[in-house]
């Protein structure tokens, strides 16, 4: 509609096309979607509009044209004329009501020829029409009979359409507030008929319109009047609940809920006392299922909680409608059906709901309830696990204590079966034993709340509760069947794992337990007291024990200062005695080794003068009594018990400064894949044996379980063989493929700027098919069994054992035993998928490992010791490629662990000087021979970090490996790639200032005749490159940037000839260009040598390259490779010199020869040197020569195509002759 322009005003803007024009393409964009492209062509218009508004014409179609585009059809185009039009309407003083008024009356109006929606957009063209005369300037401006006006225009076109009234009443909202009384009384009988309807016929917009006059001019709405209207003298009052909740739960569409009627009601109401009954009234309307009045009242919560000011109402919005049909809606949602709009919603409510119990104002009573409400009126104790929240933790935690222990008597309640299920459906209905035993395990977590850390009698009570529940029978009438006690003697020996700071609160709680349990029982009333009883010789370990503990206990309260050891055993002999009542079988034979134990430290402490001193006590002792309790740990945390595995842990830490290599031995022996010793070896051996019984025959199971059985030993040297046969096949392979494609990797690497396209897609394709054929095999390998993942999990429990010995300022000579182990287990994990999580836990145990500072001794460790180690380490993994590239960090830390470890040792002053010399010299040389085999073998697997560490550390022996750096970085044997890695390696050295300042003399003294010889030998280097520049940029950049930290590195080097460097590298800057890189270490080394980085540059012309192919030959001056702009010169030479074959062609039998026409500009091509822009457009300037004979190529076979071409054109040459003459007369003019 927009679109069209009546004649008469194409007429009226004819006698100025030109300006008409230019206002017309500022119309172009104002429907824009996009915002700032509206924006910025709105802006445009008006400027033209406000410099021309003299033009009356011109402001009178623009007028009409926006009007007319108020009507459009999309929402970005009513967007664009209506902020156009109030603009307009407040600049311009000239523009009369009654001229909007004609333009709304021609351009706006309905017809019967119009289909619907035609129509409503009119409508809505109309009301946006009057709404802009309501916000411009130009309402102040109108009279009092023009206002009627333009208010009953707004009013009129309201009714059409339901969802335009809301549109409407905006703009009076809008009216209300910049008018006085006495222009509301004016206009007041107009709206007066809009909201002066009976509750049945009132809408949301109506609703809206009556509440925002009654807060605005409330004179105007009277008592009398509501009552005549609505039947009650408010909007708001206990009469009128349940007709205004009919109307706020009756909306039209699903965008209603952001109507603005919601918050003003919600304002009033959540002030008022009638909040509960307005709630209630909400609830009411939830009987049915229906999912957007949840949403409403979902949000009228939300709302009423942002705005409530008495919490002790907050329990009473929790509705059992609303938390019924809550629940229901989420069960019937699914992965498939994610309702995102509801858990948006939900979401939302909850997060209010817990900022509104945060506050400090709010009762814990009030908190309680609140819990009470999710979980009793539902009927079921598993809200957030329905819901997908957890809100019921979140509100639990702001408890205080005695909040706490209010909660506690609460689910005690449903527990004990005293409280009944209150719903809608199940009214004192008894809790499900799910949900019983659900409220246990919440009564649980309570006992490691914050708010009662340290009330350990609070803590004892719930513990003996639990336990009478799951342990003893009872004639107190609760109802605890058979199946519930079960579930709750589970709970109640999980629930000993308490998160205590202190042993000796652990140590009190326990024994506590003990006395009450040993209180309850005797030797006669086992069958009758117990649920589940024990044998007399059970019962007479529990006797021992109890005595055991008595008499601990007894000693530990006397002596102020607790020995660690004793603290340990009672520990054990607690946590153990109850577990006769859980584990009969693990605890009686776990007990008899304890038994055993102590009275071996018992009779260790009586010989020993100071019980308190637990070294001297072992070391005098025999140290059997460690090996069985680290047996007695492995056993334990062998099974799936998280109390196990705590008790292990809370002790464990205790008992390191006791550990001898023999108990190290059997903690790493687990992570050893070949040793079937281990607590999990039968039972694991046994399942596996039902699984494979399973997925094949049951021959042909039991034939592979007596070769599982017999061999696992020789299949690990088969594997290594097959490792071994593998590697060599696929090294042989390699060798083939590039041998195939023309390369020999025996004489030098590979530069991938030399080969060519369809070259390296044929390489690519031989090495992907040669590494395919021997990949191992990974991914391949069935679903691991639950045995072999219990064994990984029983690994990784290890492991935290391993970690807190390691954190305890172990031994050193322990540690080193520990570290190879780990290693195997690296590399087992890392050939079995299944094994990922076990090889992140062996990667971070080695990083702790090899990052130790600090020992408790370094007895046994010396310098043979660690020599062979470093040598095992070096060779470790060196039959299998794969595993190198995956353990090459690991090898390279603990290889720098072994260096660190000779440090600690020489630092000592008790270390024989003998042993510290020899420490330096065997590392070193085991460290210079890897080194020698890295860069002068092609195979050598060594990690590459292995070196960069070393240059890293503050060891004297790396001296020796800068020697033999400095004599590889010139070597004619060393490939070029390696002799970057050399020089990275000595700016390492050069930079680490740590090392260097420590003894300056020392080192400088020791590398003088290497840095002579170094000196000699770059400046024989910068010679050699002014005659023939065969080295790529990257080396120079990085030998520039060693010279540079050389000079700064601290030594004061004397003896390198830093004069005549400084002038060769000059002299060889002159005549090459540089890359970026390049440049920088340039310019870095003139300035430590205090030279000027600005040179005179020097035209420097290699030999001419010859294509025998194409029969032509082309000079390359500098051997330039030009990134963009070189490119497209030589296509341009080509093109050129492909159309002077052409017109030489075409010229024969003229006489003439159109070809020299362009000799010049080919010629004054090949000849350009361009030395200023030298430096920015070259990066590669040191692969000349190999560029140059690939361009060459590149040429010929360009030119060879055209030739070929241009024979197939042969048979046009009639049809060229038009061309040929205007190109004689274009050489003419040239």
């Amino acid at each position: 509609m927009e679109n069209s322009k009546p004649k008469s005003e194409e007429k009226s803007v004819k006698h100025n096309g030109k300006a008409a024009n230019t206002m017309l393409d500022h119309f172009s964009n104002i429907t824009n979607s996009q915002e700032n492209v509206r924006q910025k062509n709105s802006i445009s218009l008006l400027k033209y509009l406000n410099d021309n508004y003299e033009n009356s014409d011109e402001l009178k179609y623009a007028l009409g044209r926006i009007i007319r585009g108020l009507g459009s059809s999309t929402t970005s185009a009513r967007t664009g004329f209506y902020s156009v039009l109030v603009t307009i309407l407040n600049m311009n003083e000239h523009i009369m009501v009654n001229s909007v008024f004609e333009h709304v009356k021609k351009h706006l109006h309905t017809a019967g020829s119009n289909n619907k929606s035609e129509n409503a957009d009119i409508c809505t063209g109309q009301i946006l029409a009057y709404g802009a005369l309501i916000k411009s300037n130009l309402w102040s401006r109108s009279s009092d009979d023009e206002q009627k006006q333009i208010v009953e225009g707004l009013m009129k076109p309201s009714k059409e359409r339901s969802y335009l009234g809301l549109v409407a009443y905006q703009f009076l909202v809008h009216l209300f507030e910049k008018i006085d009384k006495k222009g509301m009384k004016r206009i007041f009988p107009i709206v007066k008929e809009e909201i002066s309807k009976p509750w049945p016929e009132q809408n949301l917009d109506t609703l809206y319109l009556l509440c925002c006059i009654q807060n605005k001019y409330p004179e105007l709405i009277t008592k009398q009047g509501l009552s005549n209207t609505l039947g009650t003298e408010e909007v708001i009052c206990s009469g009128s609940l349940e007709r205004l909740c009919n109307v706020l739960m009756t909306f039209p569409r699903i965008t209603s809920l952001q109507h603005s009627t919601y918050e003003i009601i919600i304002n009033e109401v959540s002030e008022s006392s009638l909040l509960p009954d307005f709630v209630r009234q909400l609830d009411s309307k939830l009987d049915i299922p229906n999912r957007n009045k949840q949403l409403l009242v979902t949000k009228l919560l939300t709302l009423i909680l942002e705005r409530i000011k008495d919490s002790s109402v907050i329990p009473e919005l929790l509705t059992r409608n609303f938390i019924h049909q809550t629940l229901n809606y989420f069960k019937s949602l699914d992965r498939k059906n994610q309702d995102r709009e509801f858990l948006q919603m939900i979401e939302l409510f909850f997060n209010q709901l817990l900022t509104a119990l945060k506050h400090e104002q709010v009762k814990s009573t009030t908190k309680i309830a609140v819990l009470k409400k999710l979980l009793f009126s539902p009927g079921t104790f598993i809200f957030e696990k329905i819901t997908r929240s957890k809100i019921v933790q979140l509100i639990t935690q702001s408890l205080d204590a005695v909040g706490v222990k209010d909660l506690a008597i609460v689910y005690k309640s449903v527990v004990e079966g005293e409280d009944r299920v209150d719903n809608k459906y199940s009214l004192n209905e008894n809790w499900l034993n799910n949900d019983k035993l659900y409220a246990a395990h919440l009564l649980i977590k309570l006992l490691n709340h914050v708010a009662v850390k340290d009330q350990n009698d609070w803590k004892v009570q719930q513990l003996i509760f639990l336990m009478n529940l799951g342990l003893l029978k009872n004639d107190t009438g609760r109802q605890v069947g058979i199946e519930l006690a079960a579930s709750l003697k589970m709970a109640f020996f999980g629930s000993l794992d308490l998160k205590l700071s202190k042993l000796e609160d652990m140590h009190s709680i326990l024994t506590r337990l003990i006395r009450h349990l040993d209180s309850e029982i005797s030797s006669k009333n086992l069958e009758d007291i117990l649920r589940d009883p024990i044998t007399e010789e059970n019962f007479e370990i529990w006797q021992k024990t109890t005595q055991i503990i008595n008499k601990l206990t007894q000693k530990l309260e006397k002596k102020q200062k607790k020995t660690s050891l004793k603290s340990v055993f009672l520990t054990l002999f607690l946590h153990m005695g109850l577990q006769v009542f859980n584990d009969p079988k693990l605890a009686s034979g776990s007990l008899s080794e304890l038994f055993i134990c102590y009275e071996k430290t018992k009779k260790s402490r009586k010989k020993s003068e100071d019980d308190t001193n637990i070294d001297n006590v072992n070391e005098s002792s025999d140290p059997m009594w460690i090996e069985v309790v680290t047996d007695l740990f492995l056993n334990l945390l062998s099974h799936n018990s998280h109390l196990l595995r705590s008790i292990v842990k809370s002790v464990f830490g205790h008992l390191c400064q006791y550990m001898t290599p023999t108990t190290v031995q059997q903690l790493v022996s687990v992570l050893d894949p070949r040793n079937e010793n281990n607590p999990l070896s039968k039972s694991g051996d046994q399942s596996s044996d039902d699984d494979e019984e399973e997925e094949d025959d049951a021959d042909s199971s039991d034939a592979e379980e007596e070769d599982a059985g017999k061999g696992s030993d020789a299949d690990m040297e088969e594997e290594e063989e097959i490792d071994e046969t593998v590697n060599d096949k696929l090294r042989m392979a390699l060798h083939q493929a590039l041998a195939t494609n023309g390369y020999q990797t025996d004489e030098e690497s590979i530069d991938i700027d030399q080969i060519s396209d369809t070259e390296g897609e044929k390489l690519d394709s031989a090495l992907a098919d040669a590494f395919k054929q021997f990949k191992p095999n990974r991914g391949r390998r069935k679903k691991q069994s639950k045995d072999q993942e219990t064994l990984t999990h029983f690994r990784i429990r290890v492991l935290d054992l391993i970690e807190i010995y390691l954190n305890s300022e172990p031994s050193m000579l322990l540690t080193l035993e520990i570290m190879l182990p780990l290693l195997q287990a690296v590399e087992f994990s890392i050939r079995d998928e299944h094994q990922v999580p076990l090889l992140n836990r062996l990667k971070s145990t080695l990083r702790i490992l090899t990052n130790l500072k600090k020992f408790q001794d370094t007895e046994g460790v010396n310098e043979t010791v660690l020599r062979d180690l470093l040598n095992s380490l070096l060779e470790k993994g060196t039959k299998n490629t794969w595993i190198v590239q995956d353990m090459g960090i690991q090898i390279a830390d603990c290889c720098i662990y072994v260096i660190r470890c000779s440090n600690y040792l020489t630092a000592l002053e008790d270390t024989p000087k003998k042993t510290k010399k020899h420490l330096r010299k065997f590392l070193a040389q085991e460290i210079g021979r890897e080194l020698e085999t890295y860069f002068h073998q092609a195979n050598c697997l060594t990690p590459f970090v292995l070196f960069v560490n070393v240059m890293k550390l503050n060891w004297d022996g790396v001296l020796k490996v800068v020697s033999l750096l400095l004599q590889y970085v010139f070597d004619e044997e060393v490939k070029p790639f390696k002799k970057n890695q050399a020089l990275e390696l000595l700016k390492l050295f050069y930079n680490n200032k740590r090392y260097l300042n420590n003894e300056p003399a020392k080192i400088k003294e020791e590398l003088t005749a290497d840095h002579e010889c170094f000196s000699e030998n770059v400046i024989s280097l910068l010679k050699s490159l002014l005659n023939e520049n065969n080295v790529k940029d990257r080396f120079i950049s990085n030998l520039f940037d060693l010279l540079s930290a050389i000079k700064t590195c601290g030594l004061n080097i004397d003896n390198i000839q830093w004069i005549d460097i400084s002038e060769h590298v000059r002299e060889y800057r002159s005549t090459v260009s540089f890359s970026k890189d390049a440049k920088t270490a340039f310019n870095k080394l003139c300035a430590r040598l205090g030279v000027s980085n600005i040179v005179k540059m020097k035209q420097k012309t290699n030999k001419l390259v010859v294509n025998e192919n194409s029969g032509s030959e082309h000079a390359q001056i500098n051997g330039k490779k030009k990134s963009k702009k070189g490119t497209k010169h030589e296509k341009l030479k080509l093109k050129k010199e492909a159309k002077a074959k052409r017109l030489q062609s075409l010229s024969q039998g003229l006489g003439l020869d159109f070809s020299t026409t362009n000799n010049v500009d080919i010629e004054e091509m090949n000849n350009y040197v361009d030395l200023d822009a030298a430096d920015d457009e070259d990066h590669t300037v040191e692969k000349n020569v190999t560029n140059n004979e690939r361009k060459k190529k590149k040429k010929s076979h360009f030119k060879k195509t055209i030739e070929e071409k241009e024979t197939k054109e042969g048979h046009k040459r009639k049809n060229d002759e038009n061309d040929s003459r205007s190109l004689f007369k274009k050489s003419k003019k040239i």
